[in-house]
């Protein structure tokens, strides 16, 4: 009996499915973690601190004073493997029909795999936002809820909460605002920044723009229509509203992401909890990075993996015993990482 062939390669199926546009997920619209790809499973995040202090004046000619070396430490990671598997049976195309543009017609191999690959970016698609997310959290979990990482464990950070106290109403929030501000700029060691910026909840967002403290400033200043007119921003299948206050770019991250539960249960966790937000240094030159590993393939082994124009997602086929189907695993192996957790601000609001 002749070998039953797929008719379309890893190659052809990764390229495929890179093909489709990622347009889902805020923090990937917004670029905050641009990919790098590596050839090794683990990255290495060296941390150098130099030493400098102000010169004493001797006389001319004296010798100079001898400056001290810097300390170099760093950390190693091992960059997350998530894999994923799809199949598509004989029943799922034979004797079948569909709607296609308005026409009944028979389902087809090549519909049903169109459809699994829109599938399967999607589940990679939310993912990178999930691990994005919660790097800005400072805790990175995997879709089970297990930690994979803490970033203020790892880097030895004590992480900064400010509680803006938003339910009363003589909190001063220009005060809080700069707070937030000092910590953040006083803590980029060299890197640059073009602003603060912020992901909040809906419900920190409303009691934000709410306060008198706010509303008072805004009536106040010629341009009070801001806070009348919220800019509202379609990006990344969010529409959330934006509002800059006390030098910080306030972004409403509206909705959540599927997880599930040990027991296989299904249930949406939001983008940013309740009364909360994160704060993060924007526009720095290479703080923020989402590191691709590469691929668990024999025939990519120590290789960097290859976007081939779009994402880093992998998609392998593999005919089913007796020819009763197609099973197709996808992977990315990623890892999206703060360099210095000790800019991130959690926002909250105890009230």
């Amino acid at each position: 009996m002749p070998e039953i062939l797929f008719p379309y390669t890893n190659v052809d199926l990764t390229q495929e499915v890179n093909r489709l546009p990622n347009e889902f997920g805020l923090l990937n619209a917004l670029n905050v973690a641009p990919s790098e790809p590596k050839n090794s499973q683990y990255v290495r995040i060296a941390l150098k601190d130099g030493v400098i202090y102000v010169l004493s004046a001797e006389p001319r000619g004296a010798p100079g004073q001898i400056g001290e070396d810097g300390t170099e430490t760093g950390v190693i990671l091992q960059i997350p493997h998530f894999p994923h598997l799809e199949a598509i049976r004989a029943g799922d195309v034979d004797g079948l029909l569909e709607v296609v543009n308005g026409q009944i017609t028979a389902k087809s191999l090549d519909m049903e795999l169109a459809r699994k690959l829109i599938i399967i970016r999607k589940h990679h698609s939310i993912t990178l936002e999930y691990i994005r997310l919660g790097m800005l959290r400072g805790v990175i979990k995997d879709g089970k809820g297990r930690t994979l990482y803490d970033l203020f464990d790892v880097f030895d950070i004590t992480k900064k909460t400010v509680d803006f106290v938003l339910g009363t109403a003589g909190t001063d929030v220009r005060a809080k605002c700069e707070e937030v501000v000092d910590h953040t700029m006083s803590n980029l060691k060299g890197e640059t920044t073009s602003g603060v910026e912020s992901v909040v909840s809906p419900t920190f967002f409303n009691k934000f723009i709410t306060h008198e403290k706010v509303e008072k400033f805004w009536l106040q200043a010629q341009n009070s229509s801001e806070h009348r007119e919220l800019n509202r921003q379609m990006r990344g299948g969010n529409w959330g509203r934006v509002f800059e206050f006390g030098d910080i770019l306030f972004r409403e991250y509206k909705g959540g992401l599927p997880v599930k539960a040990a027991n296989g249960a299904i249930s949406t966790e939001a983008n940013v909890a309740a009364n909360k937000g994160h704060a993060y240094p924007a526009g720095t030159q290479s703080m923020f990075a989402t590191y691709e590993g590469p691929v668990y393939h024999i025939e990519r082994a120590n290789e960097a993996p290859d976007s081939n124009g779009g994402d880093y997602i992998y998609v392998s086929p593999k005919v089913l015993d007796h020819g009763e189907g197609i099973e197709l695993k996808s992977q990315t192996n990623r890892l999206a990482v703060c360099k210095q957790p000790e800019t991130l601000v959690e926002l909250s609001t105890s009230n």
